[in-house]
């Protein structure tokens, strides 16, 4: 199964190369707009083996600078819960800067880049597995084409990480419109070593429902494809609004 999904992401990658970012993992070459913000507040529940690590608030926060670069800032305050160990903390910090150097035109699809730099300091959650302590550095290329209702989304990049090793990161995921403010969303997500021993591949489902022109309701949920495990989530949950300013 594991093989027929990654020929999955490479066929659709050759294809088209729609919805990314919150609440789904794979990403977009869209940005907020001229000096605008795009600002994301969620909650969101991972289980895993070891416990649930939820995140209240998950703020993602999105500026425009031009109309085709986009500045990040993404912290989460992250709440762990699981046998014999019980905290809250500051997981990480998220620093980004995304470039769309290609728009879409014709057969052409639009074209991204988007260098991230991940800040992870706490000792704590780095002991139970949930973190990896140390600076990583996250380097993808996003892509993205429409077909009238239906938008496909390509990402695939290197996450280059302190104390661990690079890891391949690769995620294919689609919107459909149902109508100007409601829209279904699905991906496949996967994380694997660059030994190519699988780390983590899954899968979410979601909507997006837009209330205004300036505010959404974004949901998803999915797990892994495997058993649960460290790495392989038996949930996978977002819950949040969206802000556009």
């Amino acid at each position: 199964m594991r093989l027929v999904l990654g020929l999955l992401i490479v066929l659709f990658a050759r294809l088209a190369m729609g919805q990314g970012g919150p609440p789904l993992i794979t990403d977009d070459p869209g940005t907020p707009g001229n000096r605008h913000w795009e600002i994301n507040v969620a909650f969101t529940d991972s289980a895993y083996s070891y416990g649930h690590v939820y995140e209240l608030p998950h703020l993602d926060l999105n500026y425009g600078y031009g109309d085709n670069v986009q500045l990040k800032l993404e912290g989460p305050l992250t709440i762990f819960d699981g046998p014999g160990a019980s905290f809250t903390t500051l997981g990480y910090t998220n620093w980004g800067v995304k470039w769309r150097f290609v728009e879409e035109k014709g057969p052409r699809p639009a074209v991204s880049t988007y260098p991230q730099i991940l800040f992870v300091g706490n000792t704590g959650l780095a002991r139970i597995g949930v973190v990896d302590p140390g600076t990583d550095f996250f380097l993808p290329v996003e892509a993205t084409k429409s077909f009238g209702a239906l938008q496909l989304d390509v990402e695939a990049g290197v996450l280059f990480r302190q104390f661990v090793g690079a890891q391949l990161s690769t995620g294919i995921c689609g919107e459909y419109d149902l109508g100007k403010r409601f829209a279904l969303l699905g991906e496949i997500h996967d994380l694997t070593s660059t030994s190519y021993v699988q780390d983590e591949l899954v899968w979410n489902l979601g909507f997006r429902l837009d209330f205004t022109e300036h505010e959404s309701l974004l949901f998803s949920a999915g797990r892994g494809f495997g058993p649960a495990t460290v790495d392989e989530p038996s949930l996978l949950m977002y819950a949040g609004v969206q802000f556009r300013v």
